[in-house]
């Protein structure tokens, strides 16, 4: 589990190590032939008469990362193990033994086993370590979370046998899991923050997405009277045809969604075709700047036909179509087709320097930099202004600007807190007390009854504190309302660890403070 009170700086580093993953991409896949006579012959030439023998398949995969490097930041080149780990992220399941589990001091830390996966129905808890699979040591420096992918995952029915240390018990526990499919969520969260306001966050458009917001809004039983945060923060994108029918949930019939353009392929419309679920009651999309691609889809459509008030910050720009094409081997490239624009006609993808891929994402992190120092501007340029259906004038330029701009310098915090989050100082203490303490936490049969009725106290939030001036970590003066904000983080980790995600949310939301501006606006909202 991430830590998902995050400053700036923190996201970033994220993002551009996974932005690649949120790619933009027509579904359906194609067979790329290539026969190109100049580059087979100078690979027949290096196989068979350079100097020394040649690892072939890795010097290929070079030759075309570096042929697409020139192109767009986009267009990339995947191994068929990069394609198979992202087909299952975006398919919405793998096979596995059903855990969710972190690093913690070298080893790896149950958080939660997957309700009605194969580790709980084994037995394996929240807390425990595991310490050998199938005999190995998995503890140490070494170890990482692409390990433990490996480690644990394999094809359903297979076996894994896996030892643990329990709090409690002195002697390792010996289990052999059955692996078994592992349903992947795409909605991480709905529910209603007050009696009339809904919430749903979306984390990736994949397979399932559509299937996933429609359920949540069913079971939300949306009305015209209701208001709705449609929280696409940290959203890099996904499958199109899953925008578009996530769209079509909120707008009405003949609307226009988007249009691409490309060299080959021409322009191509898509129009709402379906009657939504929620066309009339307010409504607020909360993006900021790793909401990319299919994010940017909904964002721009709901901007253009006035159909939602935007809010946050300003998103990536990341305007570009890949369709994937397949290689004889199971490797693919993702290459770019076409680029897509909003209804009003903007074309979202920044600019960026063919051959220089580096710089497009050093661009981005400067960005973070900027914000932390106040001074992210967007600049309009008169060329770039385009009109909603309604007249209402929005920008180009890369990305998509808000209606309602929440810059991170609202939301400024003591040292003392931003050194708390920063180190993760806060979630450690919290898992360590709940780790330690499960059997305190049993008075509460349900999440929900934990959520009712338990505070943290002060007593435990001294001891908090104490915990990381024990680290050597300087505090100086946190002001009252931040250790209150603190006190609620507190029981929204240890919610977390001991109930999973679901019942982290409605804490965290209350302190969320991008959220809480939104509330503030619903009554500003014309429908």
């Amino acid at each position: 589990m991430n830590n998902k009170a995050r400053t700036p700086i923190i996201i970033a580093l994220s993002v551009v190590a996974g932005l690649l993953l949120g790619f933009f991409l027509i579904p359906g896949r194609s067979t790329l032939t290539v026969n190109r006579n100049k580059i087979n012959q100078v690979v027949s030439l290096v196989n068979e008469q350079y100097v020394d023998k040649v690892d072939m398949d890795s010097l290929e995969d070079e030759a075309i990362r570096s042929l697409l490097k020139n192109l767009d930041p986009h267009s990339v080149y995947l191994t068929s193990e990069e394609i198979k780990r992202e087909n299952e992220s975006l398919q919405g399941n793998f096979d596995g033994i059903g855990i969710q589990f972190r690093i913690i001091e070298d080893t790896i830390v149950v958080i939660q086993p997957i309700a009605s996966g194969p580790s709980q129905k084994a037995g394996i808890m929240a807390g425990d370590r595991i310490i050998k699979v199938d005999g190995k040591t998995v503890c140490g420096k070494d170890i990482t979370n692409e390990k433990v992918f490996k480690l644990l995952k394999g094809r359903k029915g297979t076996k894994v046998s896996i030892s643990i240390r329990r709090s409690g018990i002195k002697e390792p526990i010996q289990y052999t899991i059955t692996r078994d499919a592992i349903p992947i969520h795409s909605v991480d969260y709905f529910g209603m923050i007050d009696r009339n306001t809904a919430y749903i966050k979306l984390s990736q458009f994949s397979a399932n997405s559509h299937a996933e917001v429609s359920a949540a809004m069913r079971k939300l039983n949306l009305s015209e009277q209701s208001q709705l945060i449609f929280d696409l923060r940290g959203n890099g994108g996904g499958y199109l045809d899953q925008a578009i029918n996530i769209a079509e949930e909120f707008l009405e019939p003949n609307d226009l969604i988007l249009f691409t353009k490309g060299r080959y392929t021409g322009r191509k419309d898509y129009f709402v075709k379906a009657d939504g679920n929620f066309t009339k009651g307010k409504m607020i999309i909360l993006i900021d700047e790793a909401s990319a691609s299919a994010s940017e889809i909904i964002a721009g459509a709901m901007q253009d036909n006035d159909r939602a008030c935007i809010m946050g910050r300003r998103t990536f720009g990341k305007g570009l179509v890949q369709e994937q094409k397949m290689l004889a081997d199971g490797s693919a490239i993702r290459l770019t087709v076409s680029r897509y624009y909003t209804p009003s006609g903007r074309c979202i993808q920044r600019p960026y320097i063919s051959g220089d891929p580096e710089k497009y994402y050093t661009d981005f992190l400067e960005r973070y930099v900027n914000m932390e120092n106040h001074s992210d501007t967007i600049s309009h340029a008169d060329s770039l202004k385009y009109k909603t259906k309604k007249g209402r004038t929005v920008y180009g330029g890369g990305g998509i600007e808000p209606d309602i701009e929440l810059p991170y310098y609202l939301y400024k915090k003591s040292t003392d807190y931003t050194t708390l989050l920063r180190k993760g100082l806060i979630y450690k203490f919290c898992f360590d007390y709940t780790d330690k303490n499960r059997k305190e936490f049993s008075i509460y049969e349900t999440g929900g009854e934990f959520l009712k009725n338990f505070k943290t106290s002060q007593d435990l939030y001294d001891s908090m504190i104490a915990s990381a001036k024990a680290q050597k970590i300087e505090l100086k003066n946190i002001p009252p309302k931040e250790e209150k904000e603190i006190k609620l983080l507190m029981k929204a980790y240890m919610a977390q660890n001991l109930y999973g995600d679901e019942y982290f949310y409605p804490i965290y939301l209350q302190i969320d403070e991008d959220v809480q501006k939104c509330l503030t606006q619903f009554k500003n909202i014309r429908n």
